[in-house]
């Protein structure tokens, strides 16, 4: 029995199949801020059109968590790593398409993956349009305060996130010191009572939904985020243009020019406008073809070499 595991495992790693080494909730008592009192089930549901190939979207999370994929065993543990937040237009999250398949090509080049099941804003929860940000605020905070056990840097934690995932962030990384829930243990306040800090050391953006203004926005994120009429003060605050400072930590931003479902010009072309307006480091790419929701497995042309490209400037920029 103990062979055929093994040559399972091993016939599992060469098709680039990863399997978690951990799961963590991100909350104490598993349900998040807001979410108590809800019956929501979450479920998981098979979008496949690819033969042996998983497409899952995960909706009715009421108790996030992330599931923690360590380096490679022969390559040489770099100590950075990545939170992995996928896309879902705010109402599921692509569980594989933008999570977990993304693993096995940072994890090859020694960087520790944390892929994020967080909450959506669709399911009744209390201040709905934070639940997101909360879970990402509170995944950063929760492995910094596990560095030493997940074998990270404490502050060489960054952030990729695709479709609306790249929205949330680019909202940790322009909002990242926004108190959006009460500090619930010493992972968010430390001996001091000053709060452990939320902010990624880079963030990743993969064809991402930034903006919440009326031109170039993707409607349903919005509508899933801000309700069916959001005001002007909604918009401008879940607007990630708008929120670029000097404090933004550096971008590494990728869409495609036939991109029909999210406006590439209006959102990661207006991101890198503001990085660069305000000297923050960004680099963007745009490739001519790929559409959207790509990931890596459904990336064609230039595109394809897209996560290769990162992991370069991660080790150029980022040492």
């Amino acid at each position: 029995m103990k062979k055929l595991i093994t040559a399972v495992f091993a016939a599992c790693m060469l098709m680039g199949v990863v399997f978690a080494q951990e799961k963590v909730y991100l909350w104490p008592n598993k349900k998040g801020p807001g979410s108590e009192k809800l019956k929501v089930t979450q479920e998981t549901v098979e979008r496949s059109k690819i033969p042996g190939h998983e497409n899952r979207a995960v909706s009715g999370v009421t108790e996030p968590y992330f599931e923690v994929f360590k380096p490679s065993a022969n390559v040489a543990n770099t100590k950075k790593s990545i939170l992995v937040i996928p896309g879902g237009a705010y109402a599921r999250v692509v569980i594989d398409t933008e999570g977990y398949d993304y693993v096995k090509g940072y994890t090859d080049a020694g960087y520790t993956v944390f892929v994020l099941t967080y909450r959506t804003p669709n399911d009744g929860h209390k201040n709905a349009d934070l639940v997101a940000l909360q879970d990402a605020q509170r995944a950063m905070r929760v492995i910094r305060a596990n560095a030493e056990k997940f074998g990270v840097a404490a502050f060489g934690v960054g952030v990729l996130g695709s479709s609306a995932g790249g929205h949330v962030a680019a909202s940790l990384a322009t909002r990242f010191k926004e108190e959006t829930y009460k500090a619930v243990d010493n992972a968010d306040k430390d001996a001091k009572g000053e709060w452990v800090s939320a902010k990624p050391s880079f963030q990743i953006l993969v064809y991402p939904v930034i903006t919440m203004q009326d031109k170039g926005v993707h409607a349903g994120s919005r509508k899933a985020l801000l309700g069916e009429k959001p005001d002007q003060k909604a918009k401008d605050a879940a607007s990630c243009e708008l929120l670029v400072n000097g404090a933004t930590p550096p971008a590494f931003v990728l869409c495609a020019t036939d991109d029909k479902s999210v406006n590439p010009y209006a959102n990661a072309v207006a991101y890198w406008n503001a990085m660069s307006a305000k000297g923050s480091k960004c680099e963007l790419h745009i490739f001519p073809e790929s559409g959207h929701g790509f990931g890596v497995l459904n990336a064609y042309g230039t595109a394809s070499k897209w996560q290769q490209m990162s992991i370069d400037w991660l080790k150029t920029y980022l040492k």
